[in-house]
C-alpha cells in the first residue's frame, strides 16, 4: 500500500503512526514486503442505538483546547452533557483527554504517565470510564496502558503484558465487571492478536487462537455473549485481509470474512446496533486505495458498496450507529492537491452516501473516533495541520446536531 503522499513528510503521519510503525517495520523484514501500511484506526465502543433516527444533521466545529501536537482517536459519550475524548501530545508523546461538560471541552489531567497514547475511550457511567493505549519502555518494547475514570481523577489501572511489545487500540464495556480490550502483542518475533478482559477486580488476557500476524483494532459488545473483534491479518496466498472475531461467552473464535482481489484490506473500526446487525469499516486496494465498509446480517459478513470518492486514497477509521437506518463512518481523503479532508459516510438503510462537513482551511483534516453524543447527534474527532507547517498539529472535533 502506498503511504499517503500529502502526509509523507509530515508530523502528522509519523505522529498517528507511532506504535503502527514499530509493526510494520518487523513485518516489513520478515515477510519481505515492499509497500507501507497507513495507520489503523483507533475506536469503537458503542454498544447499540440509543437516539431517535436524525438522518440529517447540521455539522460544525466544535473548538477544543488549543494545544500543540495534539490528535484524538477516541471519543465516548454518556449524555448531552458529558463526553470524553482521547488522544496524545507528540513529542513527546504525553497521554491527553478532553472532557465535554455540555459548553467546552476542557483538559483533564491523565496522571503523570510519560511516553504515552491514549487510543480509546469507553464511558460507562459519571464514575466508571475506561481509557485504553499503550507507554513506550524504557528497555525498547512496550506495555499496555488502561486508565480509569472513578468520578474524581483518572488513574493507572495494572494490565497485563504478555510480551516486550504490546499494543490496546480499542475498548467497549458491556458493564462496569465486563469490560473488553484489544489490540496486538509480540509472540516470537511476529504479532498477533491480544485481547484482555476486565472483570471488576483485574485485567486478564483472554485465550484466543493465536497465530502470526493478526492485529486487532476495535471491539464492540452487545452482551456478556456477544462480543466483535475486528482487524486485520496477513497471509502468503491473500496478502493483508479483514479478521472479525467473535466471543460467544466462552470462547473466541474467528468468522470469515470475504476475501478481496486486490490483496490488501484492513478494518479500523466496528460498531453493533444487534446480533444482526453489525458495521465494520476500513480500507483497501493498492493506487487507488479506497474505503470499504463490511455488515454481519446474523449469518455473514459481506462488503456494501460505498459511493464513488474522486481520489486514489480514501480510509475510513472508525463508524458508529444511531439505529439500523442512520449508520455514520469517518475517516479521511487526500484532494486533488494533495491535502488530507474529512470523510464522512452515512448508511440509511440503503446506500452510503457521503457527507459535506467542514474542516480547517489550508490544512491537513483527518478524522478518528466517533460516537453518539447522546443527544440524536454525533461527535467525531481527529487532527488538523497546515499545510504551510506554520502551526503544530492541533485537535479538531466535529459534532453533527439534529
Amino acid at each position: 500500500m502506498k503511504v499517503n503522499p500529502g502526509l509523507a513528510n509530515s508530523v502528522l503521519v509519523r505522529k498517528s503512526n507511532s506504535s503502527e510503525l514499530h509493526l510494520i517495520v518487523r513485518s516489513l523484514l520478515i515477510f519481505c514486503i515492499t509497500f507501507a501500511i497507513n495507520d489503523r484506526g483507533a475506536f469503537a465502543r458503542d454498544t447499540g442505538p440509543s437516539n431517535p433516527i436524525t438522518a440529517d444533521l447540521t455539522w460544525s466545529i466544535v473548538p477544543s483546547p488549543r494545544q500543540g501536537g495534539v490528535n484524538i482517536y477516541g471519543v465516548s459519550a454518556l449524555s448531552p452533557t458529558q463526553a470524553w475524548a482521547v488522544g496524545d501530545i507528540y513529542g513527546p508523546l504525553t497521554p491527553i483527554i478532553y472532557r465535554w461538560n455540555g459548553r467546552a471541552w476542557k483538559t483533564i489531567s491523565p496522571g503523570s504517565i510519560p511516553d504515552s497514547s491514549l487510543r480509546d475511550v469507553a464511558a460507562i457511567a459519571a464514575n466508571d470510564v475506561w481509557a485504553v493505549g499503550y507507554q513506550e519502555d524504557s528497555s525498547g518494547g512496550d506495555l499496555t496502558l488502561t486508565q480509569h475514570w472513578n468520578g474524581a481523577a483518572w488513574t493507572r489501572v495494572s494490565s497485563t503484558n504478555p510480551s516486550s511489545e504490546n499494543y490496546l487500540s480499542g475498548v467497549a464495556a458491556v458493564a462496569a465487571t465486563d469490560v473488553w480490550a484489544v489490540g496486538y502483542k509480540e509472540s516470537g518475533g511476529l504479532y498477533e492478536e491480544l485481547i484482555l478482559h476486565w472483570n471488576g477486580i483485574s485485567w486478564t488476557e483472554s485465550p484466543t487462537r493465536g497465530g502470526a500476524y493478526r492485529v486487532l483494532s476495535d471491539v464492540a459488545a452487545l452482551s456478556p455473549n456477544d462480543v466483535w473483534a475486528i482487524g486485520y491479518q496477513f497471509s502468503f496466498n491473500r496478502g493483508y485481509q479483514g479478521l472479525a472475531m467473535h466471543w460467544n461467552g466462552a470462547a473466541w473464535s474467528d468468522v470469515a470474512i470475504p476475501v478481496t482481489g486486490d490483496g490488501y484490506t484492513f478494518l479500523y473500526g466496528v460498531t453493533a446496533i444487534s446480533s444482526t446487525d453489525i458495521w465494520a469499516v476500513g480500507s483497501g486496494g493498492v493506487n487507488p486505495i479506497k474505503v470499504l465498509t463490511a455488515h454481519w446480517d446474523g449469518t455473514a459478513w459481506t462488503y456494501v458498496p460505498n459511493p464513488t470518492l474522486q481520489t486514489d486514497y480514501a480510509f475510513l477509521k472508525n463508524v458508529t450507529a444511531l439505529a439500523s437506518d442512520d449508520v455514520w463512518a469517518i475517516g479521511y481523503l487526500t484532494d486533488q492537491n494533495g491535502t488530507d479532508q474529512n470523510l464522512v459516510e452515512h448508511w440509511d438503510g440503503f446506500s452510503w452516501t457521503q457527507i459535506n462537513v467542514p474542516g480547517v482551511r489550508s490544512a491537513h483534516n483527518q478524522l478518528w473516533g466517533v460516537a453518539p453524543d447522546r443527544a440524536g447527534g454525533v461527535w467525531t474527532a481527529g487532527s488538523f495541520l497546515p499545510t504551510d507547517f506554520s502551526r503544530p498539529l492541533g485537535s479538531l472535533v466535529l459534532r453533527g446536531s439534529p
